[in-house]
């Protein structure tokens, strides 16, 4: 993966912990391609820091260890554990300090019981949602502004 970028791990190590827009972007990047996997019923991943790079251009490269035998739910703890890393520089970094959006889906993902975890398309629901929340609720605060000022 070096010739795309540097992986994960090297990118926090030499750069620091990712945050905003880069962050966001690693999130949705990485649980977007979980789902799809999913969908196709390839599961068992290993995605971590060192099978991620980040290209010159801002984009995620995911090269995805296979050959592990795991289930969805581990496939998705395993995001949620690249997130944080990403995040905080460590592997069992403190999730207070993700965005409270993005921070729920990886507290969610997390979960003792992987039963209780959710799918990896339900969180890309959630981080693609909450976007667009956000976005509408800026666009509606300003035209509910602009209501009253002219009233």
């Amino acid at each position: 993966m070096g010739d795309q970028g540097a992986t994960l791990t090297e990118f926090v190590r030499n750069g620091g912990p990712l945050r905003g827009r880069a962050l966001h972007r690693l999130a949705v990047s990485s649980v977007a391609a979980l789902a799809k996997l999913h969908g196709r019923g390839t599961s068992g991943l290993r995605l971590v820091p060192e099978s991620v790079a980040l290209g010159n251009r801002g984009q995620v490269l995911i090269g995805w260890r296979t050959g592990y035998d795991g289930a969805p739910a581990e496939d998705v703890r395993a995001w949620a554990d690249l997130v944080v890393f990403a995040a905080t520089g460590a592997a069992n970094g403190d999730a207070a300090l993700l965005p409270p959006a993005l921070r729920l889906a990886v507290e969610q993902c997390r979960r003792p019981d992987p039963a209780c975890r959710p799918e990896a398309v339900d969180v890309l629901r959630v981080l693609l949602g909450q976007s667009v929340a956000a976005a509408v609720a800026s666009v509606d605060g300003l035209l509910s502004g602009t209501h009253r000022r002219a009233g």
